[in-house]
C-alpha cells in the first residue's frame, strides 16, 4: 500500500485520476450551499492543505449552529426498496452509503465541525463530536421526477413530503439527505454543482436538508475516481465524498449566517476536491480514511477559525487552533 505525502506525488496521482478541477480563470464563481463540480470550482487540488476562498472561516455573532445533529437518509427515485437495510459489505450504493452515514458521525474527520461554535444570550455552545444517525426511507418518487425548475416540484418538497406522511420525524435537529437515483432530474445537477444544502419551513419549523444525487450520468463532474474507487463504485464513493461536504455544512451554518470566509465560502465549501493524504488500494483506488471496515476518499474540512484544510483535528481543539493533520 502506498501512503502519498509529497503535494508532487499527491499531484501526479490525482491528475492521473482526473480529479484536477479547472483553474480559477476557467471556473465560475462559487456559490454557498453548493458543491460545485469540478468544471465549474475553482479549488485547486495542488495546493496541498490550503483552502480556497478568501480568510479564515469567522463566526457571526448571534448566529446559530447544530449543537445535537441527527441525520436521516431519503433515498429517492428508483433504488432498491430495501435501501436502508442493504446487505453489508457489498459494493451497491446503498450499502456503501449506509457504512458512511452510519460512522461518519463518529469519527475523526467530523472532530472538524465540533471546532465550531454558537454564542448566544453570552452562553458558548460547541458542535457535538457526534452525529447520530436517526432514519431512513425509501422514496419512490412521490412528488415527481423532476426538481428544482423554475416552477415545479422541489427537492424541499420531498423532503416536506416524507415529514407529513409521518415516514420520518420532524427533527428540528435533524439533516434529511435526499440521496436521488439516476432517473431524477434534479436541475444543475452535474452541470452546475454536484450537492447542495439548504433549509425549509415546515408549519413552524425549519427544516434542514441537503441534497446529493447519482453522478452515474456524468462521472467526471462530481466523481474523482472514475475508472476505479475504494469500493468498486465510483458513482457511491463520489456521492459518499459530496455527501460529508454537504453533512458538515448546514450543521455549522445552517442558515447561512453563522460561518463563513470574507467571499462567503461555508467550512467545506473551502476544501472542495482536496483530500491531503491518500493510500493506495490492491486495486489502485485511493482512499484516506477506513469507516465501518470501508475505505473511503472523503474531501477535508476546515477548523474553526482557521484556513487550512484538514482531515481530522484533535477533540481538545475546540477552539479551531490546533489541526492534527
Amino acid at each position: 500500500m502506498l501512503k502519498v505525502r509529497s503535494a508532487a506525488t499527491a499531484l501526479a496521482i490525482l491528475t492521473a485520476l482526473s480529479v484536477l478541477p479547472l483553474s480559477a480563470s476557467q471556473a465560475g464563481s462559487p456559490a454557498r450551499g453548493l458543491h460545485l463540480t469540478k468544471e465549474k470550482s475553482t479549488s485547486n487540488a495542488a495546493s496541498v492543505g490550503a483552502s480556497d476562498g478568501i480568510g479564515a472561516v469567522n463566526y457571526i455573532m448571534g448566529g446559530p449552529i447544530v449543537a445535537n445533529p441527527n441525520s436521516y437518509v431519503i433515498w429517492y427515485g428508483n433504488w432498491d426498496s430495501q435501501s436502508c437495510t442493504p446487505t453489508p459489505g457489498s459494493d451497491s450504493t446503498a450499502s456503501i452509503i449506509n457504512d458512511l452515514v452510519t460512522n461518519i458521525g463518529d469519527s475523526p474527520w467530523n472532530n472538524i465541525n465540533a471546532t465550531y461554535y454558537q454564542i448566544i444570550k453570552g452562553i458558548r455552545t460547541f458542535v457535538s463530536p457526534s452525529i447520530k444517525y436517526s432514519g431512513c426511507v425509501v422514496d419512490s418518487g412521490s412528488v415527481g421526477l423532476s426538481l428544482d425548475g423554475s416552477t415545479g416540484p422541489q427537492v424541499s418538497d420531498v423532503v416536506n413530503h416524507v415529514l407529513n406522511s409521518n415516514l420520518l420525524p420532524k427533527d428540528p435537529n435533524g439533516v434529511y439527505l435526499v440521496l436521488t437515483s439516476s432517473n431524477v432530474n434534479v436541475n444543475g445537477f452535474l452541470t452546475n454543482f454536484c450537492g447542495y444544502h439548504s433549509f425549509t419551513a415546515n408549519d413552524s419549523s425549519k427544516i434542514l436538508y441537503a441534497f446529493v444525487g447519482d453522478p452515474s450520468a456524468s462521472l467526471g463532474s462530481c466523481v474523482s475516481q472514475v475508472l476505479r474507487s475504494p469500493n468498486n463504485n465510483p458513482a457511491a464513493d463520489g456521492m459518499a465524498s459530496v455527501l460529508a461536504h454537504e453533512l458538515a455544512e448546514p450543521i455549522s451554518d445552517p442558515y447561512f449566517t453563522s460561518w463563513f470566509d470574507q467571499s462567503g465560502l461555508e467550512n467545506a465549501d473551502k476544501c472542495s476536491w482536496k483530500y491531503g493524504d491518500v493510500i493506495q488500494g490492491a486495486n489502485g483506488s485511493f482512499s484516506n480514511m477506513e469507516l465501518g471496515g470501508r475505505k473511503f476518499l472523503i474531501q477535508q474540512n476546515v477548523p474553526a477559525h482557521s484556513n487550512k484544510c484538514v482531515s481530522s483535528v484533535a477533540l481538545s481543539d475546540q477552539n479551531g487552533s490546533g489541526p492534527k493533520k
